[in-house]
């Protein structure tokens, strides 16, 4: 059952709203702030409204990809991860990804190296059984790509074919990327730039934490197409207990200042209707496993019970 709107968070129906002037956006929010649980309210809400439309909805694990599964099933919601998404996309324009692939090979500047000592012709995956092949490995010279290439390939063909761009926006009219500020910048320059190149209509929606970022060829932020999208920032908090929302909004530099749920219901509150108060203690060391027995010891906290002890893994 779809929940009704009056009953939806703010920032939600802030998003519907921009869903209904045909706008992109970007839900930001920080470490606790439920943004897939606004996911999932904003996926339900455009089937509710949009029952014959096609959603892709993309996250950067397999492990993710089950959790929106899971908490939403609809025959036409296609949750995957990015890679995935765009061999699913591209994989039966095979003329056009072998003069594409061949073109980047030859080009100095392109990250996808020449296998062989001299510029490659363009019979050169003429011969091919299987034609291109996105797999675990890469091997060139029989046409198989991996994961950085398949990101690099697909914004060349998208940039370079427009027909992919119509036909993928006939294809979904939402378009929705779960932790997009570890997303590939290729990936996003498709989305925001060479999908432009269409003038059919489709929403592309973000959600995710700028100060989360973790991979250093991840897009980080949207500050460049700040023109192309519209933020919707969360500042309710359904996680995290009093003091760590605290902790928080004195380290975020964002200007997001994180509040408690006005959900009774969310797991950071109590029977009560009020917030956890919560406790932080901080421990640091260079052996994780000797460290970690020694939090045990000295807490009594239950590393096994994931929904109540987080550990914060930091590395260079």
């Amino acid at each position: 059952m779809v929940a009704k709107r009056s009953k939806l968070e703010p920032e939600v129906e802030e998003i519907l709203q921009h869903i209904d002037k045909g706008e992109n956006f970007l839900l930001s929010g920080g470490a606790g702030s439920g943004k897939t649980y606004s996911l999932v309210q904003v996926i339900k809400q455009v089937i509710s409204k949009n029952p014959t439309d096609s959603i892709a909805c993309m996250t950067y694990t397999n492990a993710a990809v089950r959790e929106i599964e899971e908490r939403v099933n609809h025959k036409n919601l296609f949750v995957s991860t990015i890679h995935n998404f765009l061999w699913d996309n591209i994989k039966h324009f095979q003329k056009e990804l072998k003069i594409s692939l061949i073109n980047l090979i030859n080009d100095e500047k392109s990250k996808i190296k020449n296998p062989e000592d001299e510029p490659v012709l363009e019979s050169y995956f003429d011969q091919l059984k299987n034609g291109i092949q996105y797999k675990e490995y890469l091997k060139l010279k029989d046409g198989i790509i991996s994961h950085d290439e398949i990101l690099i390939l697909s914004n060349y063909v998208f940039k370079n074919y427009p027909k992919l761009c119509d036909i993928l926006k006939d294809k979904f009219k939402f378009i929705l990327i779960d932790e997009y500020q570890d997303a590939d910048k290729n990936f996003v320059e498709i989305l925001l730039c060479h999908l432009k190149q269409s003038s059919k209509k489709n929403i592309i929606g973000f959600f995710g934490d700028a100060m989360q970022s973790i991979y250093d060829k991840g897009v980080g932020d949207l500050d460049f197409y700040k023109d192309e999208v519209k933020e919707v920032k969360k500042k309710q908090n359904r996680r995290n207990p009093k003091l760590i929302i605290e902790l928080a909004n004195k380290l975020r530099t964002d200007g997001i200042i994180q509040i408690p749920s006005e959900d009774d219901n969310a797991p950071n509150m109590t029977k009560g209707d009020k917030i956890k108060k919560g406790n932080i203690k901080f421990y640091y060391s260079q052996d994780k496993d000797e460290d970690i027995e020694r939090v045990k010891q000295a807490t009594g906290w239950d590393f096994k019970d994931n929904k109540q002890t987080k550990i914060l893994s930091l590395t260079l």
